[in-house]
């Protein structure tokens, strides 16, 4: 016992010399000699006092960019291991990152610690600065790093990965059958429970690990799910949609033309709410815009050519057509029967500028231009990125004093919109995934924000360096709903944005009336490079056994920023710099292997399956 207590008293000789020390410091500063304070402060001149730590790394004596560069190495190390999830006998490890348009499933603000740690021992009452400097040296000041887990995306990867033990319930629906000259057949075909996994536990105990750094294997509980629609809901309103299919035959009528709906496709539409058998909005409006496919026009907004930096001509944008289906369905509603007949409501739509408006909207000068270039991309990608420059950006009009959304301007990102698909990697499946290349438009038109001088609400870089987005720092990541790209146009005046593509080359053009700002950028400063991992292997199932496909090449992970001095014509100024952190990313190869039945699976994060020299989104 005596050797114990000797061995513990030893241990706490460090703690007692150093809060010792302090303890002299503080008595120096409140007695006022000033030398003696002077000379410790001066010591710690820029630099975090000691005593102090985050992700658990002690930070004692490093600068703001030091303790920086140590808490991105923390986080990377950590969540270079990935999140290793288990359900019954499989286990699944989801990479929080991927080299493609998906952001981070978990993201730290590592600059807002580093400047919580440097902050300790400088308020500026004498009383705290003597409390914060005694009490690290007795017990070190751990700062809290904020970690934003993107919750919906790790739900919606952990339902796919273990999609096998999740049976997604089934609505009770009707099942109607229409014999020639026969009355219709109604059945109802029974609703089915479902399993669902219950988050709630989870994600707690993954913000505890999130905040220190520290992740372990979580083990994942389910909850029994009901179908929304019952059968024993259905079953009393087989007399009311016998009396849906009874009525009169619909017909909708447009500019003398009739178009006739088939029992069959009206029997698509019924379903039940409330007690009631009703039409269902979705399927109705899915026919009629199949049905109306030749009316429907979507309208353009107006372009302009220039040459010898004027504007030659101008294109002014198209009327386009579209049917309202609210306005189309509610007098079906009201009045089917006793009427069968009705129009199909179809309303203009006005693309932007549509007639010699340009003078107008005080659009005469070019006043800013970003340019990126998506050599070596596969054709999918190539395809949305035109898709998303000639049809979505280029005529774009952004009024005073509006917020430009890059993913309001793209619109809904889906193969229904006709965005095309690639393929991206998902543990030893790949599988269709849409919208890749859309970051290339997203890092234009943050280049184009920023040689204009407008004000950059929301941007977030890439986790990895992306060929496509070199020099690092001047990249824009963007992924429906988060993050987006997003910026003010205080110019006072309607800024339009004339987008076109040269070769492989993107230009956006800003044009405006000019309000006499100057606009100073520094080049990107790279640094802090870090050599990415050795390559990894996954099995595929994807693959002929024994064959080797490489779908990534190497990227090393670094450091970035820039910075941005704009001089508006009353003399003030507005300075930002721009700060990226990129993480290093290990060449990644699939290698073909026997279909395994029961067997724990390895997963990462949705990773593109593009050539290796064009790896990223």
């Amino acid at each position: 016992m005596g050797k114990e207590k000797k061995s513990e008293t030893s241990l706490k000789k460090p703690a007692l010399i150093w809060a010792g020390i302090t303890l002299g410091v503080v008595l120096l500063f409140a007695a006022g000699l000033v030398g003696g304070g002077y000379a410790y402060v001066k010591m710690y001149e820029n630099r975090i006092y000691p005593g102090v730590s985050a992700l658990g790394v002690r930070l004692d004596g490093m600068t703001k960019d030091e303790a920086t560069k140590a808490l991105n190495q923390a986080a990377d190390n950590a969540l270079d291991k990935g999140l290793t999830f288990s359900l019954d006998s499989k286990t699944v490890t989801l990479q929080v990152s991927s080299n493609s348009d998906a952001p981070d499933l978990i993201l730290y603000d590592i600059d807002k610690a580093a400047d919580a740690a440097y902050s300790v021992g400088r308020q500026r009452q004498t009383q705290k600065i003597a409390y914060e400097l005694l009490r690290a040296r007795i017990r070190p000041i751990k700062i809290a790093v904020d970690a934003q887990i993107d919750e919906a995306r790790l739900a919606e990867s952990l339902k796919g990965q273990f999609a096998d033990n999740l049976p997604a319930p089934t609505d009770a629906t009707y099942e109607i059958d229409l014999p020639k000259g026969g009355e219709p057949v109604v059945r109802v075909v029974p609703d089915r429970d479902g399993v669902e996994l219950d988050l709630a536990g989870t994600f707690d105990k993954l913000h505890q690990q999130a905040a220190l750094a520290s992740f372990s294997p979580l083990s994942l509980k389910t909850k029994k799910t009901k179908a929304a629609k019952l059968s024993a809901d259905l079953q009393p309103l087989i007399d009311q949609v016998k009396a849906i299919l009874a009525r009169p035959s619909l017909v909708f009528t447009y500019d003398d033309k009739t178009y006739p709906i088939a029992t069959s496709t009206l029997a698509s539409w019924i379903t039940s709410e409330n007690g009631a058998a009703v039409l269902d909005k979705a399927a109705f409006a899915s026919s009629v815009h199949a049905l109306a496919k030749d009316i429907e026009v979507e309208s353009k907004s107006g372009t302009i050519e220039v040459k010898d930096g004027k504007i030659e001509k101008f294109e002014a944008g198209t009327v386009g057509r579209k049917v309202n289906i609210d306005k189309t369905m509610q007098p079906l509603l009201d009045s089917w029967p006793p009427s069968s007949t009705f129009p199909l409501v179809v309303e203009e739509e006005r693309g932007q500028i549509t007639g010699g408006e340009l003078d107008e909207f005080g659009i005469k000068e070019l006043i800013g231009v970003g340019k990126s270039n998506f050599r070596n991309s596969p054709t999918n990608r190539i395809r949305n990125i035109k898709k998303a420059v000639e049809e979505k950006v280029n005529g774009t009009l952004i009024a005073p004093g509006e917020t430009f959304s890059m993913l309001k301007s793209l619109g809904p990102v889906d193969g229904a919109h006709g965005w095309w698909p690639e393929l991206v990697i998902k543990g030893d499946k790949t599988t269709p995934e849409f919208g890749g290349g859309l970051c290339q438009v997203g890092t234009t038109m943050f280049r184009a924000a920023i040689d204009t001088g407008l004000p950059i609400v929301e941007r977030r870089n890439h986790s990895y360096r992306v060929s496509y987005y070199e020099p690092a720092g001047t990249d824009a990541t963007i992924y429906d709903p988060a993050p987006d790209l997003k910026f003010l146009n205080d110019t006072g005046k309607y800024i339009f944005v004339n987008a076109y593509i040269v070769g492989t080359e993107i230009s956006f053009e800003m044009w405006g009336t000019k309000d006499g700002r100057t606009v100073e950028t520094t080049k990107p400063k790279i640094y802090n490079i870090v050599s990415p991992p050795a390559m990894k292997l996954v099995e595929s199932t994807d693959l002929e056994p024994g064959k080797k496909k490489c779908t990534e090449s190497a990227h090393a992970g670094a450091d970035a920023e820039f910075s941005t001095a704009v001089t508006y014509a009353d003399g003030n100024k507005r300075e930002e710099t721009f700060r990226s952190h990129y993480r290093p990313w290990q060449a990644v190869c699939l290698v073909g292997v026997e279909k395994k039945t029961d067997a724990p699976a390895t997963t990462d994060a949705a990773t593109p399956a593009t050539d290796p020299a064009a790896s990223g989104d």
